[in-house]
């Protein structure tokens, strides 16, 4: 870059730093200012109003709204400064200059900042609508959109991105940015080295399309390993509070992902970008939050690691209940339920019947007719709750009547009412619960009839061993999405109407009727969905990923930014499909080597000594838990610093890591290193698809061991692809 040009950009930077810190420093003396007051206040009002009587009551009422608009300002002005103080690290990443009728450069940060006094912004925010001429990738003839909808062209002139610490310029080039450029590249730097991180600086356009599409588009995101599903969804979510913030909060959105480790690796991004974080999730977490479904469950990840050894049974069963056909089924079964069939439980108090399953279904069918099911039993909630309130009393009075006549002296009437109540309330309790929540809907009994009626032979089975299941009191993963869907369509108590958007990670994962059920639990969400059908853990269709979203629009995007040109190659070779674009960096060949299983140890010691250091990660991944748990023990002793990442893990950590390869989806890493690519071992139909993703999360450095014969699904890879001796 010219000299002249660097020197104009480093003068630009400085002045924009120092009104950036002039400003960061009048907020933090109002601030300061601003506490010591609100505090002082505080304590003013407690001491002067600590008697609330009538009079006394009408003052503070009167004073309260002008201490809370105070509290307010002052929880304003703390998020300016927050997103002054971003600024201030690094001002902005970009510039463009765009000629309509004159000619401007604006310059593209994280949060918009500007002149107080004249209004002229200095930072746009990278979510403004001008700011997506930047991410167009081009120069020449363009447009954005306004809020109100109107088209203004332009011409861009000049795109210029930028590398910034503080006050300092570290880099700068013009550019009509192609990704591989190598001045970008040093932009995008290994990502693997920690937790994820922003992309605001490197969006592509096809990348940006998808996160600026309107909050209330449904929107399913579908691309290969590395494509940036997960990081562009994240930028999406940013993008939606800034565009939507009159009317959308952090509490209105939502992230499912697979793992709470997940939802730990993905924390930093949104705080970054100067948001707070969403309401995070996982799918077996939402069961456990539901009401009345009390049974064990197992995991997702124990669920993979049981079909990894099930017997056809099993695996039938799971590839039943997450059929499509099933789930229509299902929808059907439970619409003729409204019908007849409805079963209930008799509730009782002790010995005493409350309510017999016969009355129930009396007030269902005959009294509450023409309602849709849920506000049927939400109206048999309301007939029962008086007579629940006149039981009580009744009981209370009863046993009120009883500590009288006890032969000694236990308190006075007011201390046996009191003692009473306390009593009933507690034995009531559990009635009560199953009114307010309609606990006397058979939920389990409605599961099993609706796989009982299918009557084929394949139903009659996997209905055998859901009953057996029900006895042992634990439920298999797939079990969730049937039961959740019915809960939440049958009751309606569970349904979120506060989350607008949901985000969905890994949705090839998920059966129809599982997605159903996150419908059922969120009337009001919008959703976009991330996935790839080719890293479907346990594969049943290859229409699997839910599409039946009523105006859903699928994005695919098709070019991987992560790994070296060497290991996609390589990642698109397991599945003998078409090369996936990359445009990463030219790196070492994937090494593929036969060792002995005495010298595992010293090989894979060897592989940590030569590819880890301290900024990079590097993990070693097996098949299973029970794998990854010996080679753990036998490890551990001479690579101190491994670290076993088990399903309970919470925190995600950096460093030397030794997980199955399941557990790895969604994450990247510098160096991936498979220590058992035996046939013997990946001999499953659908392994290929855990090698596939196993191989992806290599970022610069992919070895793979095995010690009698390679996997089928490696061994096909033509031998170009890869080395078998040393990586150089």
């Amino acid at each position: 870059m010219e000299k002249h040009i660097w020197d104009e950009e480093q003068r630009h930077l400085t002045t924009v730093v120092e009104k950036l810190k002039g400003h960061i420093d009048v907020l933090q003396v109002f601030l300061k200012k601003q506490k010591g007051e609100l505090i002082e206040e505080r304590q003013s009002v407690s001491k002067e109003f600590s008697d609330l009587s009538d009079e006394r009551g009408i003052d503070f009422a009167t004073i309260l709204p002008t201490l809370k608009e105070k509290e307010l300002r002052y929880i304003h002005v703390n998020d300016v400064l927050s997103k002054l103080e971003l600024l201030y690290k690094s001002a902005y990443f970009g510039r463009i200059d765009i000629e309509d009728e004159q000619l401007e450069s604006l310059y593209i940060g994280l949060a918009t900042f500007g002149e107080e006094d004249t209004g002229d912004i200095i930072i746009h925010d990278w979510r403004a609508p001008i700011s997506s001429l930047f991410y167009e990738n081009k120069l020449g003839e363009a447009f954005y959109q306004i809020p109100s909808e109107e088209i203004v062209p332009v011409q861009i002139q000049r795109r210029r991105q930028f590398k910034i610490s503080y006050d300092n310029l570290l880099q700068i080039f013009d550019a009509d940015i192609y990704i591989g450029d190598e001045v970008l590249q040093s932009l995008m730097t290994d990502t693997a080295k920690q937790k994820m991180k922003s992309i605001v600086t490197t969006i592509q356009s096809d990348q940006n399309a998808v996160i600026r599409s309107e909050s209330h588009h449904n929107m399913m995101v579908l691309g290969p390993p590395g494509s940036g599903k997960t990081s562009v969804a994240m930028q999406r979510i940013a993008y939606l509070l800034y565009q939507y913030r009159r009317t959308l909060s952090a509490k209105n959105i939502m992230l499912i992902s697979p793992s709470d480790l997940f939802n730990d690796y993905i924390s930093n991004v949104l705080p970054e970008l100067g948001e707070e974080n969403v309401v995070h999730s996982t799918y077996y977490r939402l069961y456990k939050g539901m009401k009345r479904l009390p049974l064990v469950a197992e995991t997702f990840y124990e669920n993979v690691e049981r079909l990894q050894k099930a017997d056809l049974i099993h695996q039938e069963s799971f590839y039943w209940k997450n059929s499509n056909a099933y789930a229509i089924h299902l929808v059907q079964y439970l619409q003729d339920l409204a019908m007849a069939g409805l079963p209930f439980y008799t509730l009782s108090i002790g010995k005493k019947v409350f309510i017999s399953a016969t009355e129930l279904q009396e007030l269902f069918y005959r009294k509450y007719t023409n309602l849709e099911i849920d506000f049927r039993l939400k109206k048999i909630r309301n007939h029962l709750m008086p007579r629940l309130r006149e039981w009580k009393e009744q009981a209370i009075l009863r046993r009120y009547e009883e500590l009288r006549g006890v032969d000694q002296y236990i308190g006075d009437d007011e201390d046996l009412m009191r003692q009473s109540k306390k009593e009933i309330e507690k034995q009531y309790s559990p009635l009560h619960s199953a009114i307010e929540e309609l606990g006397f809907v058979n939920i389990m009994k409605i599961y099993t009839g609706s796989i009982r009626s299918m009557d084929t032979t394949e139903a009659k089975k996997v209905y055998e061993l859901t009953i057996r299941q029900i006895k042992s009191k634990h439920l298999f993963y797939e079990d969730l999405g049937p039961l959740m869907y019915i809960q939440a369509k049958i009751k309606g108590i569970d349904r979120n109407l506060d989350i607008k958007h949901i985000v969905i990670d890994e949705i090839q994962d998920y059966s129809f009727l599982q997605f159903k059920a996150i419908q059922q639990l969120f009337p009001k969400a919008h959703f976009t969905l991330l996935g790839d059908k080719n890293q479907v853990v346990n594969p049943t269709e290859k229409d699997q990923i839910p599409r039946e979203l009523s105006d859903i629009s699928i994005v695919e995007l098709n070019k991987s930014y992560r790994s070296t040109h060497e290991i996609t190659d390589f990642m698109s070779a397991v599945l003998k499909q078409d090369k996936v674009l990359s445009l990463g960096v030219r790196g070492r060949k994937p090494l593929v080597k036969r060792i002995d299983k005495e010298q595992r140890l010293t090989e894979i010691k060897a592989v940590v000594d030569s590819y880890y250091e301290t900024n990079t990660s590097l993990i070693i991944l097996c098949k299973d838990m029970a794998s990854c748990r010996m080679l753990y023990e036998e490890l551990k002793n001479i690579i101190p610093s491994i670290q076993l990442i088990s399903q309970e893990q919470k925190v995600y950590m950096k460093g030397i890591l030794i997980m199955p390869g399941y557990m790895a989806k969604g994450f990247e890493f510098t160096t991936v290193l498979i220590a058992d690519a035996d046939q013997s071992i990946y001999n499953g139909t659908n392994d290929k698809f855990l090698l596939y993703t196993m191989v992806s999360r290599a970022t610069r450095n992919l070895i793979i061991f095995y010690h009698i014969e390679l996997t089928e699904a490696l061994k096909q890879i033509q031998k170009d692809l890869y080395l078998t001796e040393t990586l150089k």
